[in-house]
């Protein structure tokens, strides 16, 4: 029924249009259509006396919606049904995939076509039959419905354009019971009721994340919003999608005046209902914790890299300076136990690091912990950084069965196939030592039917295999995946003891970020340790250095660049489950390696490449209503300094933030709410005069349509961006919510 000649083509600049209305031509009701002919000639009529208009009529009826909708028209809610969360800065809001519906009976004010249906916010103890906002309904047909019922005041049906046949009497519907002062406190007004609905239509181009129901697809939908915040001190609500045919004569008038009319208690046809509870919010927000971050970084943003603050004393001697520079290269110093038992300090580093550090090319294979302790023999300590990560890597894989089982199973493989080969092994064993395992692990794990270029040996050296041979293990082979796929998730410190990465909470105090490069060094020894489990002669290095490559690490897919990466401490990680980071080089999105909430409020997101800008977002959450926290962050009630940040309407940048401009000047939206007697329900929005005072602010010359006001009330995701000054150092150089 969403016809293009009821509405504008998409712009395809857009990925999401807002527009006013999808009113259709005919509304639901009872018609008559006349023919009639003429004859003419030259424009002039030549039948004066009409002998050929007999005025043909056909009577037609146009059926739509009235007392129920189809659950399949339902395509979405926010606060999703069911949910609990923070939600006392939005407007609870219903989409529906039949984008005409809420036009297609016909009601008017002043003839200005109305939506016939409104969207209604209750709070606990507001309604007779649903006291705890479970979202109960009583079910009544129709024939009761147009009948009489004692203390109730029943709809008012439209019957003589639209009367209710036969067979609409025995149809049942959900209905829900209004005291009339709740109503007059919660129901929009007849000037309110097209601003709140509006028609979204989504363009191809979109591509968003939804955590609700309401899914950002292609198409178009009719949205239907509530006029109430949920309060800031938390409870249950019910959201209530009624028809307000027969209902017209009961919507408050517009002057907010408290009702004092008689008790009574409406019947409504609840055409669509669900519940959700808003929690009290005691907690800083998002704005408010990463402004913190900033706060903290220091004069050149060094206090955001990973490492132990070496303090500001005056320092004296080489020995000093070498202990400072150490600390600002990310060492700390922990207590150690030589061989022999005696007890001393050493140096030790992780895997993530302040400055980047160049991988050792020249490196041997360590076959245990103290192959790779480095001794300071000038100062006669240890630093045991990649002895630690052997050790950790050794851990890990004993820890995992499956690894240890397949890791065996794969050497074995090997040794059998070099025993079924004459002189085989002989040839291994001098093709490693030589440093050609490299074209030999090329040559043995080659499909069989593989081009001779792919497996051939350098030019001086002659091939170890005949091209018959089958290779001693398949590409494809489990072990191998398996084995492959947890060495992978290891060099992305999966599995490694938090105490190895943040080995001093001075490193990652609370409520902080602190940037790091990955040690690759380390990482690289952390492999060698996961590779020692099972060793038991030399045939297995020969074996491991021909099934994983010349150093003994498996052929993993090596990253595009640097390892970099970010942790968070904060309550951003427990309170934003889905936050998102984002890390770009100039223009182009960086490929994250690994994101991974360590701790209810600890988040590691690695990243492949050094990134020039990371930006910290809150989730995009489709597209809800609402308002929104100033920069500064605030108190725990957003109607009391809430912010509405103010959008272009025309041009180019149409949808998109004003800069530094927002709406109310000075924060809070508690001048916008509705006067509210005592006992009555509160937080409920005057829209008529925010969007009056929209109007003002953006200096219009007219007043707001629904599709400008729709714009303007979107709910902003913020976002915090966090800018490189240089390669080697991450320091943050902007900060913006929007």
């Amino acid at each position: 029924m969403s016809h293009p000649e009821y509405a504008p083509d998409p712009d395809p600049s857009l990925d999401v249009q807002f527009i006013d209305s999808l009113v259709p031509r005919v509304t639901a009701g009872r018609y008559t259509l006349t023919a009639h002919q003429t004859l003419t000639r030259n424009g002039t009529r030549v039948d004066d006396d009409g002998y050929l208009d007999h005025g043909a009529k056909q009577d037609v009826e146009v059926r739509a919606p009235r007392f129920t909708v189809q659950p399949d028209w339902i395509h979405g809610c926010y606060p999703t049904p069911g949910a609990t969360g923070l939600y006392d800065d939005v407007l609870p809001h219903v989409t529906l995939d039949r984008a005409t519906l809420p036009w297609e009976r016909d009601e008017k004010a002043n003839g200005t076509p109305l939506p016939w249906m409104a969207l209604l916010v209750l709070g606990e103890g507001e309604l007779p039959g649903d006291p705890h906002c479970l979202g109960q309904t009583e079910t009544r047909t129709v024939d009761q419905l147009t009948g009489t019922e004692p203390g109730v005041v029943l709809p008012a049906f439209d019957t003589g354009k639209d009367p209710i046949t036969p067979d609409d009497r025995p149809k049942t519907c959900r209905t829900v019971r209004v005291p009339r002062s709740v109503f007059h406190a919660v129901a929009p007004t007849a000037a309110e009721l097209p601003l709140l609905t509006h028609v979204r239509r989504v363009g191809e181009q979109h591509q968003g994340v939804a955590l609700g129901d309401d899914v950002i697809q292609v198409g178009d939908y009719a949205v239907v919003v509530g006029t109430r915040l949920p309060r800031a001190a938390g409870g249950r609500y019910v959201a209530h999608l009624v028809s307000l045919e027969g209902w017209q004569s009961f919507l408050p008038d517009g002057t907010e005046e408290t009702y004092s009319g008689p008790d009574e208690t409406l019947r409504l046809i609840s055409l669509w209902s669900w519940s959700f509870e808003t929690i009290p919010d005691h907690a800083p927000g998002f704005a408010a914790l990463t402004e913190h971050f900033v706060d903290t970084e220091g004069a050149d943003g060094s206090a955001l890299l990973l490492r132990v603050p070496p303090g500001d004393r005056p320092l004296s001697g080489d020995d000093q300076k070498e202990v400072a520079d150490r600390l600002l290269d990310g060492y700390l110093p922990v207590s150690c136990h030589t061989e022999s038992g005696h007890a001393t300090f050493a140096w030790y580093r992780g895997p993530l690091v302040p400055q980047p550090v160049t991988l050792q090319t020249d490196r041997e294979r360590r076959r245990c912990a103290a192959e790779a302790l480095i001794h300071l023999e000038q100062y006669g300590i240890f630093d045991v950084s990649l002895a630690t990560a052997f050790t950790a890597g050794r851990g890990v894989a004993l820890s995992d069965h499956q690894f240890g089982a397949a890791l065996l199973r794969l050497r074995g493989k090997v040794q059998r196939a070099a025993d079924r080969r004459p002189g085989a092994r002989a040839r291994i064993e001098h093709l490693v030592t030589n440093g050609l395992a490299g074209h030999l692990h090329r040559a043995m794990t080659a499909p069989a039917d593989a081009p001779a270029a792919t497996v051939a040996a350098p030019a001086a050296v002659t091939p170890v295999l005949p091209r018959d041979d089958a290779p001693p293990v398949d590409p494809h082979d489990e072990d191998l995946l398996l084995v492959r796929n947890r060495l992978l998730g290891l060099r992305n410190l999966e599995g490694v003891p938090f105490a190895h990465l943040v080995p001093d909470a001075r490193m990652l105090p609370a409520e902080s970020l602190r940037f790091f490069h990955v040690d690759p060094n380390w990482t690289a020894m952390l492999l060698d340790g996961a590779l020692s489990v099972g060793l038991a002669h030399s045939f297995d290095l020969r074996a491991d250095a021909l099934v994983f490559g010349p150093d003994g690490q498996a052929p993993l897919p090596e990253p595009a660049g640097p390892v970099t990466g970010v942790l968070i401490r904060s309550q951003l990680v427990s309170g934003w489950p889905a936050l998102e980071v984002r890390p770009y080089d100039g223009g182009n999105k960086l490929t994250v390696l690994r994101r991974e909430a360590l701790a209810d409020d600890v988040l590691l997101v690695l990243v492949e490449g050094v990134p020039s800008r990371v930006e910290i977002t809150e989730p995009q959450q489709g597209v809800h209503f609402g308002i929104d926290e100033p920069e500064q962050g605030g108190s725990d009630d957003p109607v009391d300094d809430g912010v509405i940040r103010l959008r272009y309407l025309t041009g180019a940048d149409i949808g998109r933030e004003i800069p530094d401009k927002h709406f109310p000047e000075t924060p809070g939206l508690r001048s916008f709410l509705r006067a509210t007697g005592p006992g009555s329900p509160d937080t409920v929005l005057s829209v008529s005069r925010l969007a009056a005072g929209l109007k003002g602010a953006l200096r219009l010359d007219h007043d707001l349509t629904p599709g400008e006001f729709a714009i303007q009330m979107i709910n902003a995701a913020q976002r915090c961006t966090f800018r490189a000054a240089a390669v080697t150092t991450v320091t943050t150089g902007d900060h913006r919510n929007g």
